[in-house]
């Protein structure tokens, strides 16, 4: 009897061992795949225009997300949602707001990223994307009705002061800590654009499963994108320079499948074992790793850049952590 105590009680401690710790791992695994995509991007326009680095991204994450798609609309297309006084399944305001959500938080802002990785180094995108959390706070407060807590004005304040750092020497000064205007405008631009749609998200679809959320957005987009890949004479890369067009598209397909798609089914994974708040602390590794990436690739890394990243990391602290009753 001792001993079979024992052992229920060892078994007891692995598997509370086992929660506490797999979703940190997934986290950690999350923020690394979701800070790589930047370097990734960087080794893409080695070879492909911009508007071909986003469309490759967005093909091959909606064609990974296909079979979510085919289910929700051939296999189970009147899937119970979660609000009793609406019909079963998706409807056309639905649709509306998931090509919204495929617009704002994935079509454009993978362009801008793209154009962006042009004009500033990778490190910098992957500093500048930790703004979302700050955008996400400050457009629910104006558009949505939000509330706007203490710990939330304060992470936004320390987050624009963050911001002004980074940007200022390219705006006003010409200095070695000079960043291009137009490359951080673009990258603030799809930051905004992201917390729009978890805004989107929160408030509009929030009725929907998970992986509705996901592959629909991705669907739409990638679809869109393949006729955009079409028109751009993608083709004919291959046959210029084979070897390096298959180099630089299997970066790509790593940002598109892992990155995009896979990264996103781990997530909604990891929000059904824990909460949102938990889950949003990726944010932090994100742009630590994207630096690395950018350091290991011999980027500049100036003093503003390091200055900027402490503050957005700051201000990412403050919006996460919960207001004291």
């Amino acid at each position: 009897m001792a001993n079979s105590a024992r052992l229920n009680t060892g078994s007891t401690y692995l598997c509370k061992v086992k929660k506490s710790w797999l979703p940190l791992l997934i986290i950690v695994l999350l923020g690394s795949i979701w800070g790589s995509s930047f370097i990734l991007i960087k080794k893409g326009l080695q070879v492909f225009q911009p508007i071909q680095v986003a469309g490759i991204r967005q093909f091959l994450a909606g064609l990974v997300l296909l079979p979510w798609v085919w289910q929700y609309s051939i296999v189970n297309p009147r899937k119970e949602a979660s609000q009793p006084d609406r019909p079963a399944g998706l409807i056309s305001t639905d649709y509306l707001h998931l090509f919204l959500s495929g617009l704002i938080g994935n079509g454009i802002p993978a362009f801008l990223f793209a154009y962006a990785g042009t004009m500033i180094p990778s490190g910098l995108s992957g500093i500048m994307n930790a703004f979302t959390p700050m955008f996400t706070l400050v457009i629910g407060f104006l558009f949505f009705g939000d509330k706007l807590s203490k710990n939330g004005l304060w992470g936004v304040l320390m987050g624009i002061l963050g911001a002004i750092i980074l940007l200022a020497p390219g705006f006003i000064f010409n200095s070695s800590a000079s960043i291009s205007p137009l490359g951080s405008i673009m990258v603030m631009a799809a930051a905004m654009m992201y917390g729009y749609n978890i805004n989107l998200i929160k408030h509009k679809l929030h009725h929907l499963p998970a992986m509705v959320k996901t592959a629909y957005p991705f669907f739409f987009m990638g679809s869109l994108y393949f006729m955009i890949l079409l028109m751009s004479g993608i083709l004919d890369l291959w046959a210029h320079n084979p070897s390096r067009t298959w180099e630089a598209f299997g970066y790509l397909a790593i940002l598109g499948i892992v990155g995009s798609a896979v990264s996103m089914i781990i997530f909604n994974m990891l929000i059904r074992h824990t909460t949102a708040l938990v889950a949003s602390t990726n944010t932090f590794i994100i742009p630590v790793v994207a630096v690395m990436w950018g350091v290991a690739d011999n980027e500049p890394i100036t003093w503003n850049m390091v200055v900027g990243l402490l503050f957005s990391l700051a201000g990412i602290y403050m919006i996460t952590r919960k207001t004291k009753p």
